[in-house]
């Protein structure tokens, strides 16, 4: 039986260091933020609410006129802890799309973005120890989305408005590179 060099072993140390660091970098990506929006000392989640953003293609821009706290325009990936009530939420959409272009000789894809003309607001009745996602449904092809509520805690939708406008704007392809030639 041949011993492994040490050369090998080292490379190979390498490469699994290199491998589990790029694995745990990726796994931090953006994290999602918590905010308290409301005054006074931290309150039990069974006297609270909570409206969960998770930021993939809806944003809220605003809750009862209140902007996020990092100033940015939208609050993003975001969990927000709320008191049991009505709540007036701004939000927006912004998506990407890739449909493939197929002809007799080639394919590749064409890079679109999709983004609201408006923010819209909704409106929402928030109920203490519920989890309010807040999330939409598009269809590209009609430039169309909907804002969407699901009341996590009952599972079941309690809001869905629309359909809104999409701004559709072409950003480039990749046909160059992903020409395919069939026989």
């Amino acid at each position: 039986m041949q011993r492994p060099k040490c050369k090998n072993i080292s490379r190979f140390l390498s490469v699994l260091i290199a491998t589990v660091f790029m694995v745990n970098l990726a796994s931090c990506g953006p994290s999602k933020k918590t905010y308290k929006l409301y005054a006074g000392p931290q309150l039990p989640s069974d006297k609270t609410a909570q409206l969960v953003c998770k930021g993939e293609t809806i944003q809220i821009n605003s809750v009862n006129a209140q902007k996020s706290p990092d100033g940015k325009d939208t609050f993003g990936k975001v969990t927000l802890e709320i008191l049991p009530g009505d709540y007036h939420i701004t939000v927006s959409f912004s998506g990407r799309s890739a449909p493939t272009v197929v002809g007799e000789s080639y394919n590749y894809q064409v890079f679109y973005t999709h983004d609201s003309l408006h923010n819209v607001d909704i409106t929402i009745k928030a109920e203490a120890g519920h989890t309010y996602l807040v999330t939409s449904n598009h269809n590209y092809e009609k430039s169309t989305w909907n804002a969407v509520v699901k009341d996590e805690t009952d599972d079941r939708t309690i809001l869905k408005e629309g359909p809104y406008p999409l701004n559709k704007i072409r950003t480039g392809d990749n046909r160059a590179s992903s020409r395919v030639y069939r026989n």
